[in-house]
């Protein structure tokens, strides 16, 4: 019994890991997407591909963990490929004061 759960706990850890992982690359690709420049093209053709390969992932006979880890990947693509709403500004500087 200590063995199993040795290995659920090994197994958590990993989990933990990736989920924190797969956050920090969500950012970093959500940064990049929204950046406007060559790097942002490129992304967003990346993003695209993942897209394509996991639909096409999903015609596929899977068994359900594989199922729910496809679901969850082509939810965060598609996620990652609306774009998002501008952010309106912290501040207004307003015009107002003496002019030289």
């Amino acid at each position: 019994m200590a063995d199993l759960n040795a290995v659920l706990s090994r197994l958590n850890d990993r989990l933990l890991r990736l989920e924190g992982e797969l956050f920090v690359l969500r950012s970093l690709a959500r940064a990049t997407l929204t950046a406007g420049d060559d790097h942002a093209v490129r992304m967003r053709k990346l993003v695209e591909a993942a897209k394509v390969a996991l639909d096409d992932e999903a015609k596929r006979e899977l068994d359900k963990p594989t199922r729910k880890y496809v679901d969850a990947a082509t939810a965060l693509v598609e996620e990652l490929l609306v774009e998002p709403t501008p952010a309106r500004p912290l501040f207004t500087v307003i015009d107002g004061g003496r002019r030289d």
